[in-house]
């Protein structure tokens, strides 16, 4: 396998990974799932509009019944695992829908490219599982060692998560270790979050850590693949 790595983790949405332009019907067929994810998000957008964890108005309450709240972990485990796949398709304002907008247009339609369309939605849907589930073990043993401290009952109880931000840092994780100054990439994203948690303020702490998480698994997982793929003489070369 070439030893060459690309020196961006993203492509622009129409080019091939070799950097030639695509017609549209190509474009489709290259990143399928990117196209469907794009068309559901903006067309469930348009239909019920933003979600939020107060759950006032009709539109708010249908979304709430799909958004993750970690509390049914343990109250009504099926409800849970239910939200883990329709948690993703909604958002709580503007700033979240444009950045999912933007991660998608941008890096998740690369990796249907250059790690191809299962790997990328084993690294989506994986890591937004887990992190999930680890985010709300860690807020319930708060609750639990610390039963007065209101950041964990709120994150715990208090709240509803949506959107499919966390999975998609996995997956910008993955492409940044395959880059060939993945170091540099990975001290870039710390630097874009840390504006995003503590300067912009885009982002809740629960979403941020649960951001670096997901990068940082994305992240080990895209080295795991590159090994593989270098010690593999059959394996696919990086576009």
């Amino acid at each position: 396998m070439t030893q060459v790595r690309p020196t961006w983790p993203m492509m622009l949405p129409w080019k091939d990974g070799q950097g030639q332009n695509l017609s549209f019907k190509e474009i489709v067929k290259s990143r399928r799932f990117s196209v469907t994810y794009l068309l559901s998000v903006m067309f469930l957008y348009a239909m019920l509009g933003y979600g939020s964890r107060d759950c006032f108005t009709p539109s708010e309450a249908i979304i709430c019944d799909f958004a993750l709240w970690p509390s049914q972990l343990f109250e009504a485990p099926h409800l849970y695992i239910l939200s883990l796949f329709t948690s993703i398709w909604f958002h709580n304002d503007p700033n979240h829908f444009l950045l999912i907008l933007v991660v998608i247009l941008l890096f998740f339609q690369t990796a249907e490219v250059r790690i191809g369309t299962r790997r990328a939605l084993v690294a989506l849907f994986g890591v937004q599982f887990l992190v999930a589930i680890l985010m709300t073990l860690y807020l319930y043993a708060g609750t639990q060692l610390y039963p007065d401290d209101p950041w964990y009952l709120h994150g715990y109880s208090g709240r509803n998560y949506m959107g499919g931000s966390v999975g998609l840092f996995g997956v910008m994780g993955v492409l940044f270790a395959q880059i060939d100054k993945p170091v540099a990439g990975a001290l870039f994203y710390a630097g874009f979050e840390y504006w995003n948690g503590f300067i912009y303020h885009g982002a809740s702490l629960y979403v941020v850590t649960g951001h670096v998480i997901a990068f940082t698994m994305g992240f080990c997982l895209g080295l795991y693949w590159l090994r593989q793929e270098m010690t593999n003489p059959d394996a696919a070369t990086l576009n």
